[in-house]
């Protein structure tokens, strides 16, 4: 009986242990990446529902751009002259600087025009809707955060068919189509959003709010995937330059705004918020505007940039790990 409890308590004690060591990792293990994982290799092992995955991948977006504002206070944007220079900040670190970056880097070393046209609608997406989240997580500057976001989604209206039609030729729609593709994934949504916190709709959405995102992400980087299977596996001289320009580009882009923020001594809650707002951009949006109006293989450099945002995103989680200390979120978002 003695040695059994023995035996117990070294087997209690060995796992203390492990939680102990794996614990500063356990962001590895969080939903997100999870299900990116999944659909990188759903897609590249069973993309027999690649066309159903197309068809749904707008809609998809839609609902994630729509449930994820949900999180943003009732009556933050009536603060308007205090929003307007995160707002400004943002659009110049999103398009001015990192956009400018993949185009002015695509234009030497992307010779393939599809590969060459996916960079352009890259340069052309505002942030990632996940900076809302990963402020929270990265107890970020809210405002600076939430605003940036709004501002750089409001810039698109002007900045992102100027991309698109500037730097792609025959684009296969005009510029007055191009804004409405603008309004309807970008301004509709966050309208919506807006009127369900105001009338408590987003109460009845909050229950099921992580499932309805989980499957939409799901859908699509499956979709991204399943669709360009064949450039991602014959893997030609140009995606190599992508993946090298993802990675330059981002971790460049924290260099120089750390370095930057820290000799303007600006408050370590609105870096987090540039970095944020500066190096991850909406990969799903711009991948899936090339799945339904160009072709699948424009859609890869958004798959293989969401990738390299992936390394980058754990590196935050690994980096801020004193901040996020071991709460919940940390595991699960």
């Amino acid at each position: 009986m003695a040695r059994f409890k023995y035996l117990v308590s070294r087997f209690k004690y060995f796992v203390s242990r492990f939680k102990y060591l794996v614990s500063p990792f356990a962001y590895l293990l969080s939903r997100s990446n999870i299900l990116f994982l999944a659909a990188f290799l759903c897609g590249l092992i069973l993309p027999q529902a690649n066309v159903v995955a197309a068809a749904l991948t707008l809609p998809a977006l839609t609902v994630i751009l729509t449930i994820t504002p949900l999180k943003i206070p009732r009556g933050f944007f009536r603060r308007s002259k205090k929003l307007m220079a995160p707002a400004i900040r943002g659009n110049v670190i999103n398009y001015l600087l990192w956009g400018n970056f993949i185009i002015l880097t695509g234009i030497f070393f992307i010779l393939d025009e599809n590969l060459w046209i996916g960079m352009v609608l890259i340069a052309a997406a505002p942030p990632a809707i996940a900076v809302i989240p990963l402020s929270n997580l990265f107890k970020a500057d809210a405002t600076s955060s939430i605003a940036g976001l709004t501002g750089t989604y409001l810039g698109a209206l002007l900045i992102a068919p100027l991309f698109v039609l500037g730097f792609i030729k025959d684009a296969p729609f005009g510029y007055w189509t191009c804004i409405f593709l603008a309004v309807e994934l970008i301004v509709l949504p966050l309208v919506v959003s807006r009127i369900a916190v105001e009338k408590d709709w987003d109460k009845l959405i909050e229950p099921y709010e992580g499932i309805i995102i989980d499957c939409c992400f799901f859908i699509v980087f499956y979709s991204i995937t399943a669709n360009g299977r064949d450039v991602i596996m014959n893997w030609p001289p140009d995606l190599i330059s992508i993946v090298l320009i993802a990675f330059i580009g981002i971790f460049s882009l924290v260099f120089a705004i750390e370095k930057t923020g820290k000799l303007f001594h600006v408050a370590e809650k609105k870096i987090t918020s540039l970095l944020l707002l500066g190096t991850m951009k909406n990969y799903g949006l711009s991948g899936g505007i090339a799945l339904i109006f160009f072709t699948n293989e424009a859609a890869v450099p958004s798959l293989v940039f969401a990738g390299v945002t992936f390394i980058y995103t754990n590196w935050l989680k690994y980096k801020m790990r004193h901040i996020i200390g071991g709460s919940k979120k940390s595991i699960i978002t």
